[in-house]
């Protein structure tokens, strides 16, 4: 008997994968030559490679007029210049991720081809890191550029640079093969790629000092966004009736009045750029006049409102009511008031505080306790109550129909909202001792590890105190803390930021290195070196 066995068919394979990117071999001209008379540039390597993005990837320091023109035959590469040279300059060219092989795609990264013009090859360099002016952060892929120490602050919105480099993710740059010349520095975040300054769309750094690069020193740049110097309205609407919005394209912190036709009450959301404003009893348009300091006149526009025939038919169904949100969310603290917030601002006097019951958990029974609603303004969104909460104790506000109400007839829905308190044992406290470099005005804040703002204060000195500041923190959630420090020049109570043309630069700002642990129930000590 004979046994039949097929052999099991493999496919062949190509051997190790190729993970080497192309090799120069052979150049026309060597890297690093000098006298450089030719109009292009040939360069021979081990495979055949391809180029992607050239216009992108490729820098040429110092700038020429017109980019040369780049092809690619087989493994040879040929850089054809379509102006004249300057003389007795020193020129480098980068290629960034450009070049790669045709198989693998494997890219050669960091190539650089120098040679001069003149007879010598310049070997100067200028050496720097930038960071963000807020938070004192590393910024990557910032485009730094050195421009000729005699030109017009203007050339970064109208020229591209000299010189150009790039930071990394430390936030360091480094300029080589420089003349012994001065140059003026500007890092750009250039988020089009064009290579300019697009104003208040980007970010800007920027030094007040000349660079020279014989000087060995490093560069510190920090990065920052300008306020528009223009104020306009990027947007305004209404999304329901009583209230709209305009949304500015920086922050107003000089608003003094709004007027029109049915204006009941205005405020500002936190970042200052958007204004709300409540209205009531006109209907179609809104007709606004945003007044500025000293009453000049800001700003006329007209929002499209609802009709008076939607705003009969909208109040009958129910669709214009008040809408409660509690100003907690689930837990509140045992030593502060618990509140609610409208859409929409109602009178004090307006609220039917017989109709808002607060209930509180004893045991096996529930106890309706007294308390009295207060507000800040008389006619304003935001409400307390005025009331003794137990620590750790279960608690449930209660508003009924028609609670709140105003003459033309809107009212509220019931609504309840549950929550609890705390103990002192549930909190931490921090004592925060401070030495500041200046008897400056500095404001001081807390932020938690979300980054949110728990504390702020204004720290000022008089003329015969030291330079040591305590802060007693009271009453902290457990978590990570940190520490920023502002240095509030203009005594402002706000974060400036800075101005390309004036040569202002941003406000310094100081960051704990350190993080603040706290635990329940821990009380720490902790000191800071400002500097």
């Amino acid at each position: 008997m004979f046994a039949v066995r097929c052999a099991q068919i493999t496919p062949l394979t190509g051997g190790k994968k190729d993970t080497t990117p192309p090799k120069p071999i052979v150049f026309s001209h060597p890297n690093a030559s000098i006298n450089f008379k030719e109009k292009f540039i040939e360069i021979e390597f081990d495979e055949f490679i391809s180029l992607k993005n050239v216009t992108n990837e490729v820098v040429i320091t110092p700038q020429v007029k017109q980019f040369p023109n780049f092809q690619v035959h087989g493994k040879k590469l040929k850089i054809e210049f379509n102006d004249t040279l300057a003389n007795n300059t020193t020129y480098k060219l980068t290629f960034g991720d450009c070049i790669s092989d045709v198989n693998e795609s494997n890219v050669l990264q960091n190539f650089e081809y120098v040679f001069s013009t003149g007879n010598i090859i310049d070997s100067l360099t200028v050496k720097g890191r930038i960071m963000n002016s807020a938070d004192k952060k590393p910024v990557s892929d910032v485009l730094i550029g050195l421009y000729d120490v005699k030109s017009n602050d203007s050339i970064v919105y109208r020229e591209k640079p000299l010189y150009m480099a790039k930071s990394n993710k430390d936030g360091q740059f480094i300029f080589k093969y420089l003349p012994n010349t001065l140059f003026k520095i500007v890092g750009i975040k250039d988020s089009n790629h064009n290579w300019l300054y697009d104003g208040s769309d980007e970010q800007i750094a920027f030094s007040n000092s000349i660079v020279n690069p014989a000087d060995s020193s490093t560069v510190v740049l920090s990065l920052f966004k300008e306020r528009p110097n223009k104020t306009f309205i990027k947007k305004s609407f209404s999304t329901e009736y009583g209230k709209a919005y305009v949304v500015y394209n920086k922050t107003l912190t000089g608003i003094a009045d709004v007027k029109g036709k049915g204006v009941i009450s205005y405020e500002q959301n936190y970042q200052k750029d958007t204004l709300i404003v409540f209205y009531e009893n006109t209907f179609d348009t809104l007709k606004l006049e945003v007044h500025h300091e000293l009453n000049l006149l800001l700003d006329t526009l007209t929002i499209r409102i609802p009709s008076e025939k939607t705003y009969n038919e909208q109040l009958k169904e129910k669709k214009i009511i008040y809408t409660l949100k509690p100003d907690f969310v689930n837990i509140v603290p045992f030593f502060e008031q618990p509140g609610f917030v409208l859409n929409a601002p109602v009178q004090l006097s307006k609220i039917n505080s017989t109709k808002i019951y607060l209930y509180e958990q004893q045991d096996t029974s529930i106890v309706k306790i007294p308390f009295t609603i207060f507000s800040d303004k008389a006619l304003t969104t935001t409400f307390k109550l005025n009331t003794n909460l137990k620590p750790e104790t279960n608690y449930t506000l209660s508003i009924a129909a028609s609670a709140l109400f105003n003459d033309n007839g809107r009212t509220n829905d019931p609504t309840s909202f549950v929550f609890k308190t705390n103990s002192n044992e549930d909190y931490a406290q921090l004592n925060m001792k401070m030495l500041f470099p200046k008897k400056e005005q500095y404001i001081v804040m807390l932020f938690n590890d979300k980054n949110q703002l728990i504390n702020e204060q204004v720290m000022t000195f008089s003329l015969a105190a030291t330079v040591e500041k305590s802060i007693h923190y009271e009453r902290l959630i457990p978590g990570t803390y940190s520490i920023k420090i502002i240095k509030d020049v203009n005594k402002n109570g706000l974060f400036d930021t800075g101005d390309y043309f004036l040569k202002k630069q941003p406000e310094t700002i100081y960051i704990n290195p350190l993080s603040i642990k706290l635990m329940s129930g821990w009380e720490i000590e902790n000191e800071w070196l400002i500097k």
